[in-house]
Parts: structure tokens; C-alpha cells; sequence
């Protein structure tokens, strides 16, 4: 994998039947391999014109299929190297033995995420690029490809390129300063390289502080209920979804395990999760299910803690309270059953009836505000946990070289931390990268992308 001198070759739409499929070819090769496929009907393609319709032919040369040739060269396509793309009728195995003649023809068997590293090894892309292009593969709503499609497009890079260039600006400034100490052009300004410090570490700060929301834009979100037997989980549950997905009876207990679907809140794909009631076990499956209800709760990105409004809190719950209060940021109390004469009045929980529905366009505003904030929502720059790690590790050497200035050390120990700093920006976008990290950055790909 990744022989850039080499010419691969994969089927570029999903497995399975289709109206379409598409194989692609790219590498020096890719014209004369994909032209022992193809016999026009007509006149012969040429790079960049229109596609060209004719026949596909096996590797015994017979024809198999009929659909379009389409060339491009290296100016023009995604990879940045000669490209040819077939399409066909979206038959599997049409697909496989035009792959199998491709690579009989001299072609190899691409990757995961082959076209679109040789895309990033020749500049067409960058690396937090090739990520968005992933993202937006995996995209499960809307909002989603939006966000996605914005970073494919270079807003991430275009936000870190001048943090990049002035950090340059500033390491060439300090580098002759000590290389010409006696020059006294050369001297940085008194108090500016501070300055330049400390405005490099706010934009750091402000691209890591949409981070949390990124994330749950990028990755989606866990929403857990839990609560005591027959408070009315279930119903909420069914009433969130829409559908009556979950059993629910009068018999406290009816949920024995957890239960999960999933729910698009806002454009953020969630995953709604029915866990059985806290309760006092009587036997081992009982046991299981109480079991996995606390696993639920403890790797839920927001909790979901359901009451029964229509009689008085137990000492369990009004523990539970305590804790939803030392974690309020992971944590929503709703005092269900405000259908019926209530007995609990709770300041910072909010009133539901599972069973009419009233409430419930509330509940999902307040799940909203806490998985997103309450400010309309922007599209964040940093949905990548690796892009974060990356900017907080730069802007904690950024601290450090802060510190040495205002100690007055010297200016080669600041430099060594500027440059530093500059290569942890620098493997957001790939400018640095590493072997090993576009192996594992591309190994998640699809084969054909």
C-alpha cells in the first residue's frame, strides 16, 4: 500500500447492486490499463472531454457490460495523477471482473484510502482535508455532511495557516537576532514577541473551546435514561423516538436490559438508550440488567434522569439528585407523569407527561442546549480529537515560551518552543506528518476513496 509508483485500481461505489457502478484507476498507467477495458463506440476518449460511451471487456477480451470512460489528467483529477474512471451498471460482478482484467492489465489493488493519500502526497489536499472527506463519507445527517463538507473545503486549514506563518515569521526574527547579536536591526521589539505569544495561544484556545461540540457534532451522542420501576422511562423513551419501540406495562420492571435506537436531535445523531429501573435485585438477571443500566450511565455523554411526579421521592432517587447536581453538565432531571396530581416540586427539573406528550418539545430544546450550548449553532472547525490534541499540545508549548519570555531567558530557549509549537500546528494539516500516522489515519478509509 501507498507505492505511489504504482498504478491501483478499485471499485468506487458501495458493495452490492446498484443502478451505477464506478471503477477507478489512477497512476501513470491508468489510461493503458483502462483502455484494454473499453471499446468505444465511436470516436476514442481523451483526457478531460466528455465521457465516452461504449463497451467493457472481460479479460478474454468479450464484451460484458456497456456504460462510460471518462479520462483525466493529472491537472484535473482528484489524485493528482492520471485517472480513469468506468462506469457501469452497478452489478458486483461486472465490478469484479473488470477489477480482476484491471489488474491483469498491470494494475494493483488499492488500499484503504489509496486515491485519497496519493491525492494528499501530491498537494492536492491536505491531511485535516483527507479527514474531512472521511467524515463526510460517514456522515449520518445533514448537519453532519454541511460540517464535514466546510472542512474538506479548508476552514480548519485556513484557520491554523496564519497562526503557522506568523510563529514563522517570529522563529526567523529570533533566529537573527542571535545570529546577528551585534546587529541592531535585528533586536525584537521590546514586548512583542510576547504579544505575538499570547495571540497565537488565544486562537488556540478559541479553535480547542469548540471542540466539545465538535465532537458531538463529529461523533454523535449517548443519551441514557434512568430512573426507578414505573416511573415512565419507556414511554419517554417511545415518545423521543416517535414509535412505540419499547414494551411498556404497569409491571414495575418490564425493561430487564438495556434497549438502544437511534434519534436525530437537531441534526445530531444520538443514541437513545432504555435502561432497566435502579432497583434492589431479586435474581441474576435482575442482577444483569441493574448491571448494565450503571455501565450505560457511566459512558452516557448526557443522562437522562427520569421521576415520577405522582408520589414522593425515595431515599435512592434523592441520592441520585445529589450526584445530578455535582455533574450538571452531564445530567437532566425531568419530573415525568405531570399528567397526574403531583406530590414533587423540584427547582431545575423540568415537568413531562410521556403519556400526552406535554413537555416533551421542551425537553428536547433543554437535551439540545446541553449537547450544543444554548447560542445558535455554528458550524465548529475542530470535530477531530486528533486535530485538539494537536492544538492543545501546541498551545501548552506556546505557554511554555510565554513563561521563558517574561522570565527573560534566553531567546534560543524560546525559539527551540516556537519551533515546537509551529510542528504540532503543522500536523494538523500534514505538513509534518509521519509514516506511521497517515497508516493509521487511512487505514479507516474505504476502499475506492
Amino acid at each position: 500500500m501507498h507505492d505511489l509508483s504504482t498504478t491501483v485500481v478499485a471499485v468506487a461505489t458501495p458493495p452490492g447492486k446498484g443502478g451505477v457502478g464506478c471503477l477507478r484507476i489512477s497512476g501513470e498507467q491508468a489510461v493503458s490499463v483502462a483502455l484494454t477495458l473499453f471499446e468505444p463506440a465511436g470516436q476514442g476518449p481523451e483526457q478531460g472531454e466528455k465521457p465516452c460511451f461504449g463497451r467493457f471487456m472481460d479479460r478474454d477480451h468479450a464484451p460484458l457490460d456497456h456504460g462510460f470512460m471518462v479520462l483525466f489528467g493529472p491537472r484535473n483529477s482528484f489524485t493528482g495523477e492520471s485517472t480513469a474512471e468506468l462506469w457501469t451498471h452497478g452489478s458486483p460482478a461486472v465490478l469484479q471482473e473488470l477489477l480482476n482484467a484491471a489488474i491483469a492489465a498491470g494494475a494493483v489493488a488499492a488500499g484503504p484510502g489509496e486515491f485519497t493519500y496519493r491525492a494528499l502526497r501530491n498537494g492536492r489536499i491536505d491531511l485535516a482535508r483527507s479527514e474531512a472527506i472521511k467524515d463526510l463519507i460517514d456522515a449520518r445527517t445533514r448537519y453532519q455532511a454541511r460540517v464535514a463538507f466546510e472542512q474538506a473545503e479548508g476552514n480548519l486549514s485556513r484557520r491554523i495557516a496564519p497562526l503557522t506563518e506568523e510563529l514563522e515569521e517570529w522563529i526567523a526574527r529570533g533566529e537573527a537576532a542571535v545570529e546577528f547579536v551585534d546587529e541592531a536591526e535585528t533586536h525584537l521589539p521590546d514586548g512583542r514577541l510576547a504579544a505575538v505569544i499570547d495571540s497565537v495561544i488565544t486562537k488556540c484556545d478559541e479553535l480547542v473551546a469548540g471542540y466539545r461540540t465538535g465532537r458531538v457534532v463529529r461523533d454523535g451522542a449517548r443519551l441514557v435514561l434512568v430512573g426507578r420501576p414505573n416511573v415512565g422511562k419507556s414511554l419517554l423513551f417511545n415518545r423521543l423516538l416517535e414509535e412505540d419501540r419499547a414494551i411498556v406495562t404497569e409491571v414495575a420492571g418490564t425493561t430487564r436490559d438495556t434497549l438502544e435506537e437511534d434519534l436525530v436531535l437537531d441534526g445530531i445523531p444520538v443514541r437513545l438508550i432504555d435502561t432497566a429501573g435502579l432497583r434492589e435485585v431479586r435474581d441474576a438477571v435482575e442482577r444483569e440488567g441493574v448491571s448494565r443500566a450503571k455501565r450505560a450511565l457511566e459512558q452516557a455523554d448526557l443522562v437522562l434522569f427520569v421521576l415520577d411526579g405522582s408520589r414522593e421521592l425515595d431515599e435512592l432517587e434523592r441520592d441520585t439528585l445529589t450526584r445530578a447536581e455535582t455533574e450538571a453538565g452531564r445530567w437532566i432531571a425531568v419530573v415525568n407523569k405531570s399528567d397526574l396530581p403531583q406530590r414533587v416540586q423540584l427547582n431545575g427539573t423540568l415537568p413531562v407527561s410521556a403519556k400526552n406528550g406535554d413537555g416533551v418539545t421542551e425537553l428536547r430544546v433543554a437535551l439540545r442546549e446541553r449537547l450544543l450550548g444554548s447560542a445558535p449553532t455554528e458550524h465548529p472547525l475542530v470535530t477531530n480529537g486528533r486535530h485538539a490534541a494537536a492544538l492543545e499540545q501546541a498551545r501548552a508549548t506556546l505557554s511554555k515560551a510565554a513563561t521563558a519570555v517574561k522570565e527573560g531567558l534566553s531567546e534560543e530557549w524560546v525559539l527551540e518552543d516556537l519551533k515546537q509549537a509551529r510542528r504540532e500546528l503543522a500536523t494538523v494539516t500534514g505538513e509534518f506528518g509521519v509514516e506511521d500516522l497517515y497508516d493509521r489515519i487511512f487505514s479507516t478509509f474505504c476502499i475506492g476513496k
